[in-house]
């Protein structure tokens, strides 16, 4: 994991040695349901998942080829949440927060762009909000693993602005590859938390537990520069634009 990122960089820079390089820079928030998808909790009669919105924001760098293809890399703060309801009423709610590490391949055109990748998340807090009268111990943040890997796929389209500043607006969905709840957790009984009525129902340890999301993205970016020769007997430099 810790090669892939530049694995990817070089992957971008080795397409064509003659073919010019430039790179934007920019901010981005995106806003949108997120999941804590257990198949347990669908198995279960009263305990379900409710539609819940989370949040992230970050910043990101484009190494572009051309006019068409880009290798967007990205970091980004992300809150996804999950409530969850016994009989109609919410009885726990999840704040899984995590650091994002994301690259991913996008292609444009005619004003519009599709992506695909993948996402690092390093799990930094889980706060737990609950009507259960049991003890949350240990921290709701024990019960999940530290990092986790899902994938990406986006698209959109530009809004707004000139040949350097850039509004982009788009969808992006993002699935877990990876458990989320260690086993400190399914002994836990997690995401299923507390006493449910007079029963706790049980969740089948086989059952994964994957984070979700699809959420409304918007980016500003800013073309800063390109890589390319001044003359054939010069270096490969980067020259900023005006």
């Amino acid at each position: 994991m810790k090669h892939l990122f530049t694995f990817l960089i070089l992957l971008c820079l080795v397409v064509s040695a003659k073919a010019q390089l430039w790179f934007d820079a920019g901010v981005k928030g995106a806003y949108g349901p997120t999941m804590m998808y257990d198949q347990s909790v669908f198995d279960d009669n009263s305990y379900k998942h409710k539609l819940t919105t989370g949040y992230n924001y970050g910043f990101r760098l484009g190494i572009n080829h051309g006019y068409h293809v880009g290798l967007n890399l990205e970091y980004n703060l992300s809150h996804n949440k999950q409530d969850f309801n016994n009989h109609g009423e919410v009885f726990n709610k999840f704040d899984v927060q995590h650091n994002d590490f994301v690259g991913t391949i996008r292609y444009s055109g005619n004003g519009a762009f599709i992506e695909g990748g993948i996402e690092y998340a390093n799990i930094k807090d889980v706060t737990l909000e609950t009507e259960s009268d049991r003890q949350i111990a240990p921290p709701a943040v024990d019960n999940f693993e530290k990092n986790y890997l899902g994938g990406i796929l986006g698209f959109g389209s530009y809004l707004a602005g000139n040949d350097l500043l850039s509004i982009n607006l788009g969808i992006r969905l993002h699935w877990g590859f990876d458990e989320i709840v260690n086993p400190t957790g399914k002994a836990n009984n997690y995401p299923i938390f507390g006493n449910v009525g007079s029963e706790v129902p049980a969740i089948n340890p086989d059952n994964k537990t994957f984070e979700t999301a699809a959420q409304l993205q918007l980016e500003v970016n800013y073309a800063f520069g390109r890589f390319a020769k001044t003359s054939c007997h010069d270096r490969w430099r980067l020259i900023l634009f005006n």
